[in-house]
């Protein structure tokens, strides 16, 4: 086989061939085209001395798109075969795959359009949307879809144990290991040879108020996808947490810093971390808590790791291990720090039950406070009812009494005057007998909102008394709460020892 020749024909097939074909579609009119290309097509002698490269020419230009295929070919006609990614799957499948390959490979070539820094390759959101979008039309798996990205993004950039690839914010960024600067003697290594002053004013000009309540919503995304404790070993921890956080923060000052502070990215990302190292820690010895509040056995080995002893690992190196020693010096290990978690998780309950308790009761008081003015309103719907009926009684009477004070000249009159009588009189039976419906009505209504009056005080005692008793639960804690968190600070100090 011969190099070059192999190599003409890889560019041969990027010009004829539609871009990242998949390699099933490779057609027989695509293989005639490329034999006419080399000026084979009509020579089957000069096909056979050339075979061979031809057949790998174009092994190699589907390799190039991260597809590897079987081939066999012939004067006349070829035989391919691709090996899917994933054989359990069907063709369907493959064929996605091979899609999303195509879009990071258009990325990786196109790399330094997403390129902020150069040791960063940051995969926008619609980008990312749209290749997940794809894996979940046939995986609705989200952690079985996020765990194939990362493979693809780690097969296509060619990346290493050092390097990093987050899922985070919405975009997909992949963090290329650099090694420490170097810096002259007397120079502040501390923030990429920056200085503390001139950190300290970007710091306060980006992040007033701290940047905790930045770094805090993303965290525990990034411990489970880089530091989880259901999976990872102490001395993987120890060796990664540093880049995981810098990376974490890098990332996320990016997005925030005008373009022109870039110069300044590595000395601010080790600024902005020492600000919040503690916090992040104490929220990471939180995270490792809830998995040993559910028993997890890896969470289990991770805890009892911690002694204060010198072991060897299997290259040989001495490495200093560390107890988990509190503020008061008392000494931590899984039993002791597994009951206080348990208290701790019953005490959570409970507490998350009386809260409910008192959500419920406070539902219950606002729906009674609702019927209450309900039934106000009617009771003085009703009152003012009754108050137009008696003003109608009196004006009625006084009709009468005019009426009958006036005498008739006449027979006609006379008969007349008899007759609006009677009617005044059959107006206010009317009217009296309506006052007496209204006042049972009045007298209904006075009842119900009694009952509801009685019903709002009882549901406010009850509101009272559920208070009173997450009061008393939260104090009878308070001795638990300050045990639960200084196992935490003793946790997130160990932790950050390395």
């Amino acid at each position: 086989m011969k190099p070059q020749l192999i190599s003409d024909i890889v560019a041969l097939l990027d010009k004829i061939l539609p871009k990242y074909l998949y390699a099933n579609d490779f057609t027989t009119e695509h293989y005639k085209t490329l034999l006419s290309k080399l000026a084979v097509a009509d020579n089957e002698a000069l096909f056979d001395d050339k075979k061979g490269s031809i057949r790998k020419g174009i092994v190699k230009y589907f390799s190039n798109s991260n597809q590897e295929i079987e081939l066999n070919v012939t004067f006349s006609s070829f035989a391919l075969k691709k090996k899917f990614i994933d054989p359990s799957k069907p063709e369907a499948y493959d064929r996605m795959l091979h899609t999303n390959s195509s879009i990071l490979l258009d990325i990786l070539a196109r790399k330094t359009d997403f390129s902020p820094l150069p040791y960063l390759v940051s995969i926008p959101e619609q980008i990312r949307d749209s290749i997940i979008e794809n894996f979940l039309q046939l995986d609705n798996n989200m952690e079985h879809v996020r765990q194939s990205v990362r493979r693809q993004v780690e097969e296509i950039f060619d990346l290493d144990a050092k390097d990093i690839t987050f899922f985070l914010r919405g975009r997909i960024s992949i963090r290329f290991y650099t090694p420490p600067q170097k810096f002259a003697d007397g120079v502040d290594k501390r923030f990429g040879g920056e200085s503390v002053e001139d950190m300290e004013a970007m710091y306060n000009a980006y992040f007033p108020k701290g940047a905790w309540e930045y770094v805090e919503p993303i965290l525990g995304e990034v411990i489970e996808e880089k530091l989880n404790f259901g999976v990872i070993d102490n001395l993987t921890f120890t060796r990664t947490f540093i880049p995981v956080f810098r990376s974490m923060i890098e990332i996320l000052l990016l997005e925030i810093i005008r373009k022109e502070d870039r110069v300044k990215i590595e000395g601010f990302t080790g600024y902005v971390l020492r600000q919040l190292f503690h916090d992040i820690f104490v929220y990471t010895a939180k995270n490792l808590l809830q998995f040993v509040e559910i028993r997890d056995k890896n969470a289990e080995a991770f805890i009892k790791y911690f002694t204060d002893e010198i072991v060897v690992d299997a290259s040989g190196n001495r490495i200093q291990k560390y107890a988990i020693v509190d503020s008061k010096q008392q000494r931590w290990n899984y039993s002791s720090i597994l009951s206080i978690i348990m208290q701790y998780k019953q005490v959570k309950q409970k507490l998350s039950t009386q809260k409910e308790t008192i959500s419920v009761c406070e539902n219950e008081l606002a729906h009674c406070q609702g019927e209450l003015a309900v039934e106000k309103s009617n009771r003085d719907s009703v009152a003012n009812k009754l108050a137009d009926i008696e003003d109608t009684i009196t004006e009625n009477e006084a009709a009468i009494e005019r009426v009958k004070a006036k005498v008739g000249e006449t027979p006609e009159e006379t008969l007349s005057l008899k007759s609006q009588v009677n009617r005044l009189n059959y107006h206010q039976v009317e009217l009296l007998d309506m006052k007496k419906k209204t006042l049972s009505q009045f007298e209904l209504s006075k009842n119900k909102m009694s009952n509801k009056m009685s019903e709002f005080t009882r549901r406010q005692r009850k509101l009272d008394f559920e208070k009173k008793s997450l009061k008393t639960y939260l104090e009878q804690m308070a001795s638990l709460l300050e045990t639960y968190d200084m196992i935490t600070e003793a946790l997130a100090t160990v932790l950050t020892k390395r």
